[in-house]
């Protein structure tokens, strides 16, 4: 049955020998050619049938740690019939930004269904005929000079813009009188979190055993040839203290729980608290010392 719905769902996407225009009730066209045949793929707005096949509440709160990597893209590729919408991106970026290049390089290939209209860092870079594209989403790179006094005048140069997304996890360099408005003007505005949570909690870690293990002194007596013995502590069996139980800290709880320290965590607001236990659960498991 579902090998039949696949094939009767990309017999719809997939024609060989056509061209755009006999397409033209489609809202998007992708283009896949090689040296002996052009596949146009085609996608319209999904039936009650085929939403069941893409959930977007279920990336709502993606993060590298927890999300499965690549499960979107497996399903927009199995399922283009799924997409809603186009996603036409402008974007408030350096054109050297390397850690935007993902999507800014001219090599870089975006998901289906999505295209970058153009790359600036002033509203004067992007040109008036790109109205007529009516762009819906927005990407902001901390790299962007000035980004505060830019994003408002770009949302009003392209007021079809529905989505911001910042590549950063804060945005207080967004931080302007204008801001608050963006919400009241129904745009949904986002932000990269949960993609530094494991660098900063390894770095966190390190700097716990920098200080148990006495670097610090190592190098000195390296530098001096001196090799001095000297007492070292262990983290296991020590307590960390996190404030503020978001996103890093619950990383950093789970790399602390596998040294076999006890975390006692503190956050401003008592929510998701099945969020809570199901971290500590996993930290039983994972830890390595926790019946020791």
């Amino acid at each position: 049955m579902a090998t039949a719905i696949a094939r009767s769902l990309i017999s719809k996407l997939l024609f060989r020998g056509t061209t755009p225009s006999s397409r033209s009730s489609a809202i998007g066209i992708s283009k896949v050619s090689s040296p002996s045949v052009s596949i146009y793929r085609y996608y319209s707005p999904s039936s009650t049938q085929y939403k069941k096949a893409w959930d977007p509440t279920e990336y709502k709160y993606w993060n590298r740690e927890e999300s499965k990597h690549g499960e979107a893209s497996f399903t927009l590729d199995m399922s283009p019939e799924s997409i809603q919408k186009e996603a036409r991106i402008v974007a408030l970026a350096k054109d050297d930004d390397h850690c935007s290049s993902p999507l800014t390089s001219p090599s870089s290939k975006l998901p289906f269904g999505s295209r970058l209209l153009h790359v600036g860092t002033e509203p004067a870079d992007f040109p008036d005929t790109l109205v007529n594209e009516k762009p819906n989403v927005l990407f902001v790179s901390p790299t962007c000079p000035h980004a505060r006094l830019q994003l408002p005048l770009l949302l009003h140069k392209f007021p079809s813009i529905e989505w911001v997304h910042v590549r950063s996890a804060g945005i207080d360099f967004l931080e302007s009188d204008e801001l608050p408005g963006i919400e009241k003007r129904g745009i949904i505005m986002t932000n990269a979190k949960g993609q530094f949570s494991s660098s900063l909690a390894e770095y966190v870690m390190a700097a716990c055993s920098y200080f148990a293990k006495d670097f610090g002194r190592l190098v000195s007596q390296k530098k001096a040839k001196i090799w001095d013995p000297f007492d070292i502590e262990e983290l296991r069996g020590k307590t960390m203290g996190i404030v503020g139980y978001g996103d890093i800290g619950r990383s950093t709880a789970k790399l602390a729980s596998v040294y076999g320290m006890r975390v006692v965590a503190l956050r401003r607001i008592q929510r998701n608290r099945h969020m809570i236990q199901s971290v500590m659960k996993h930290m039983a498991q994972a830890s390595l010392n926790y019946r020791s």
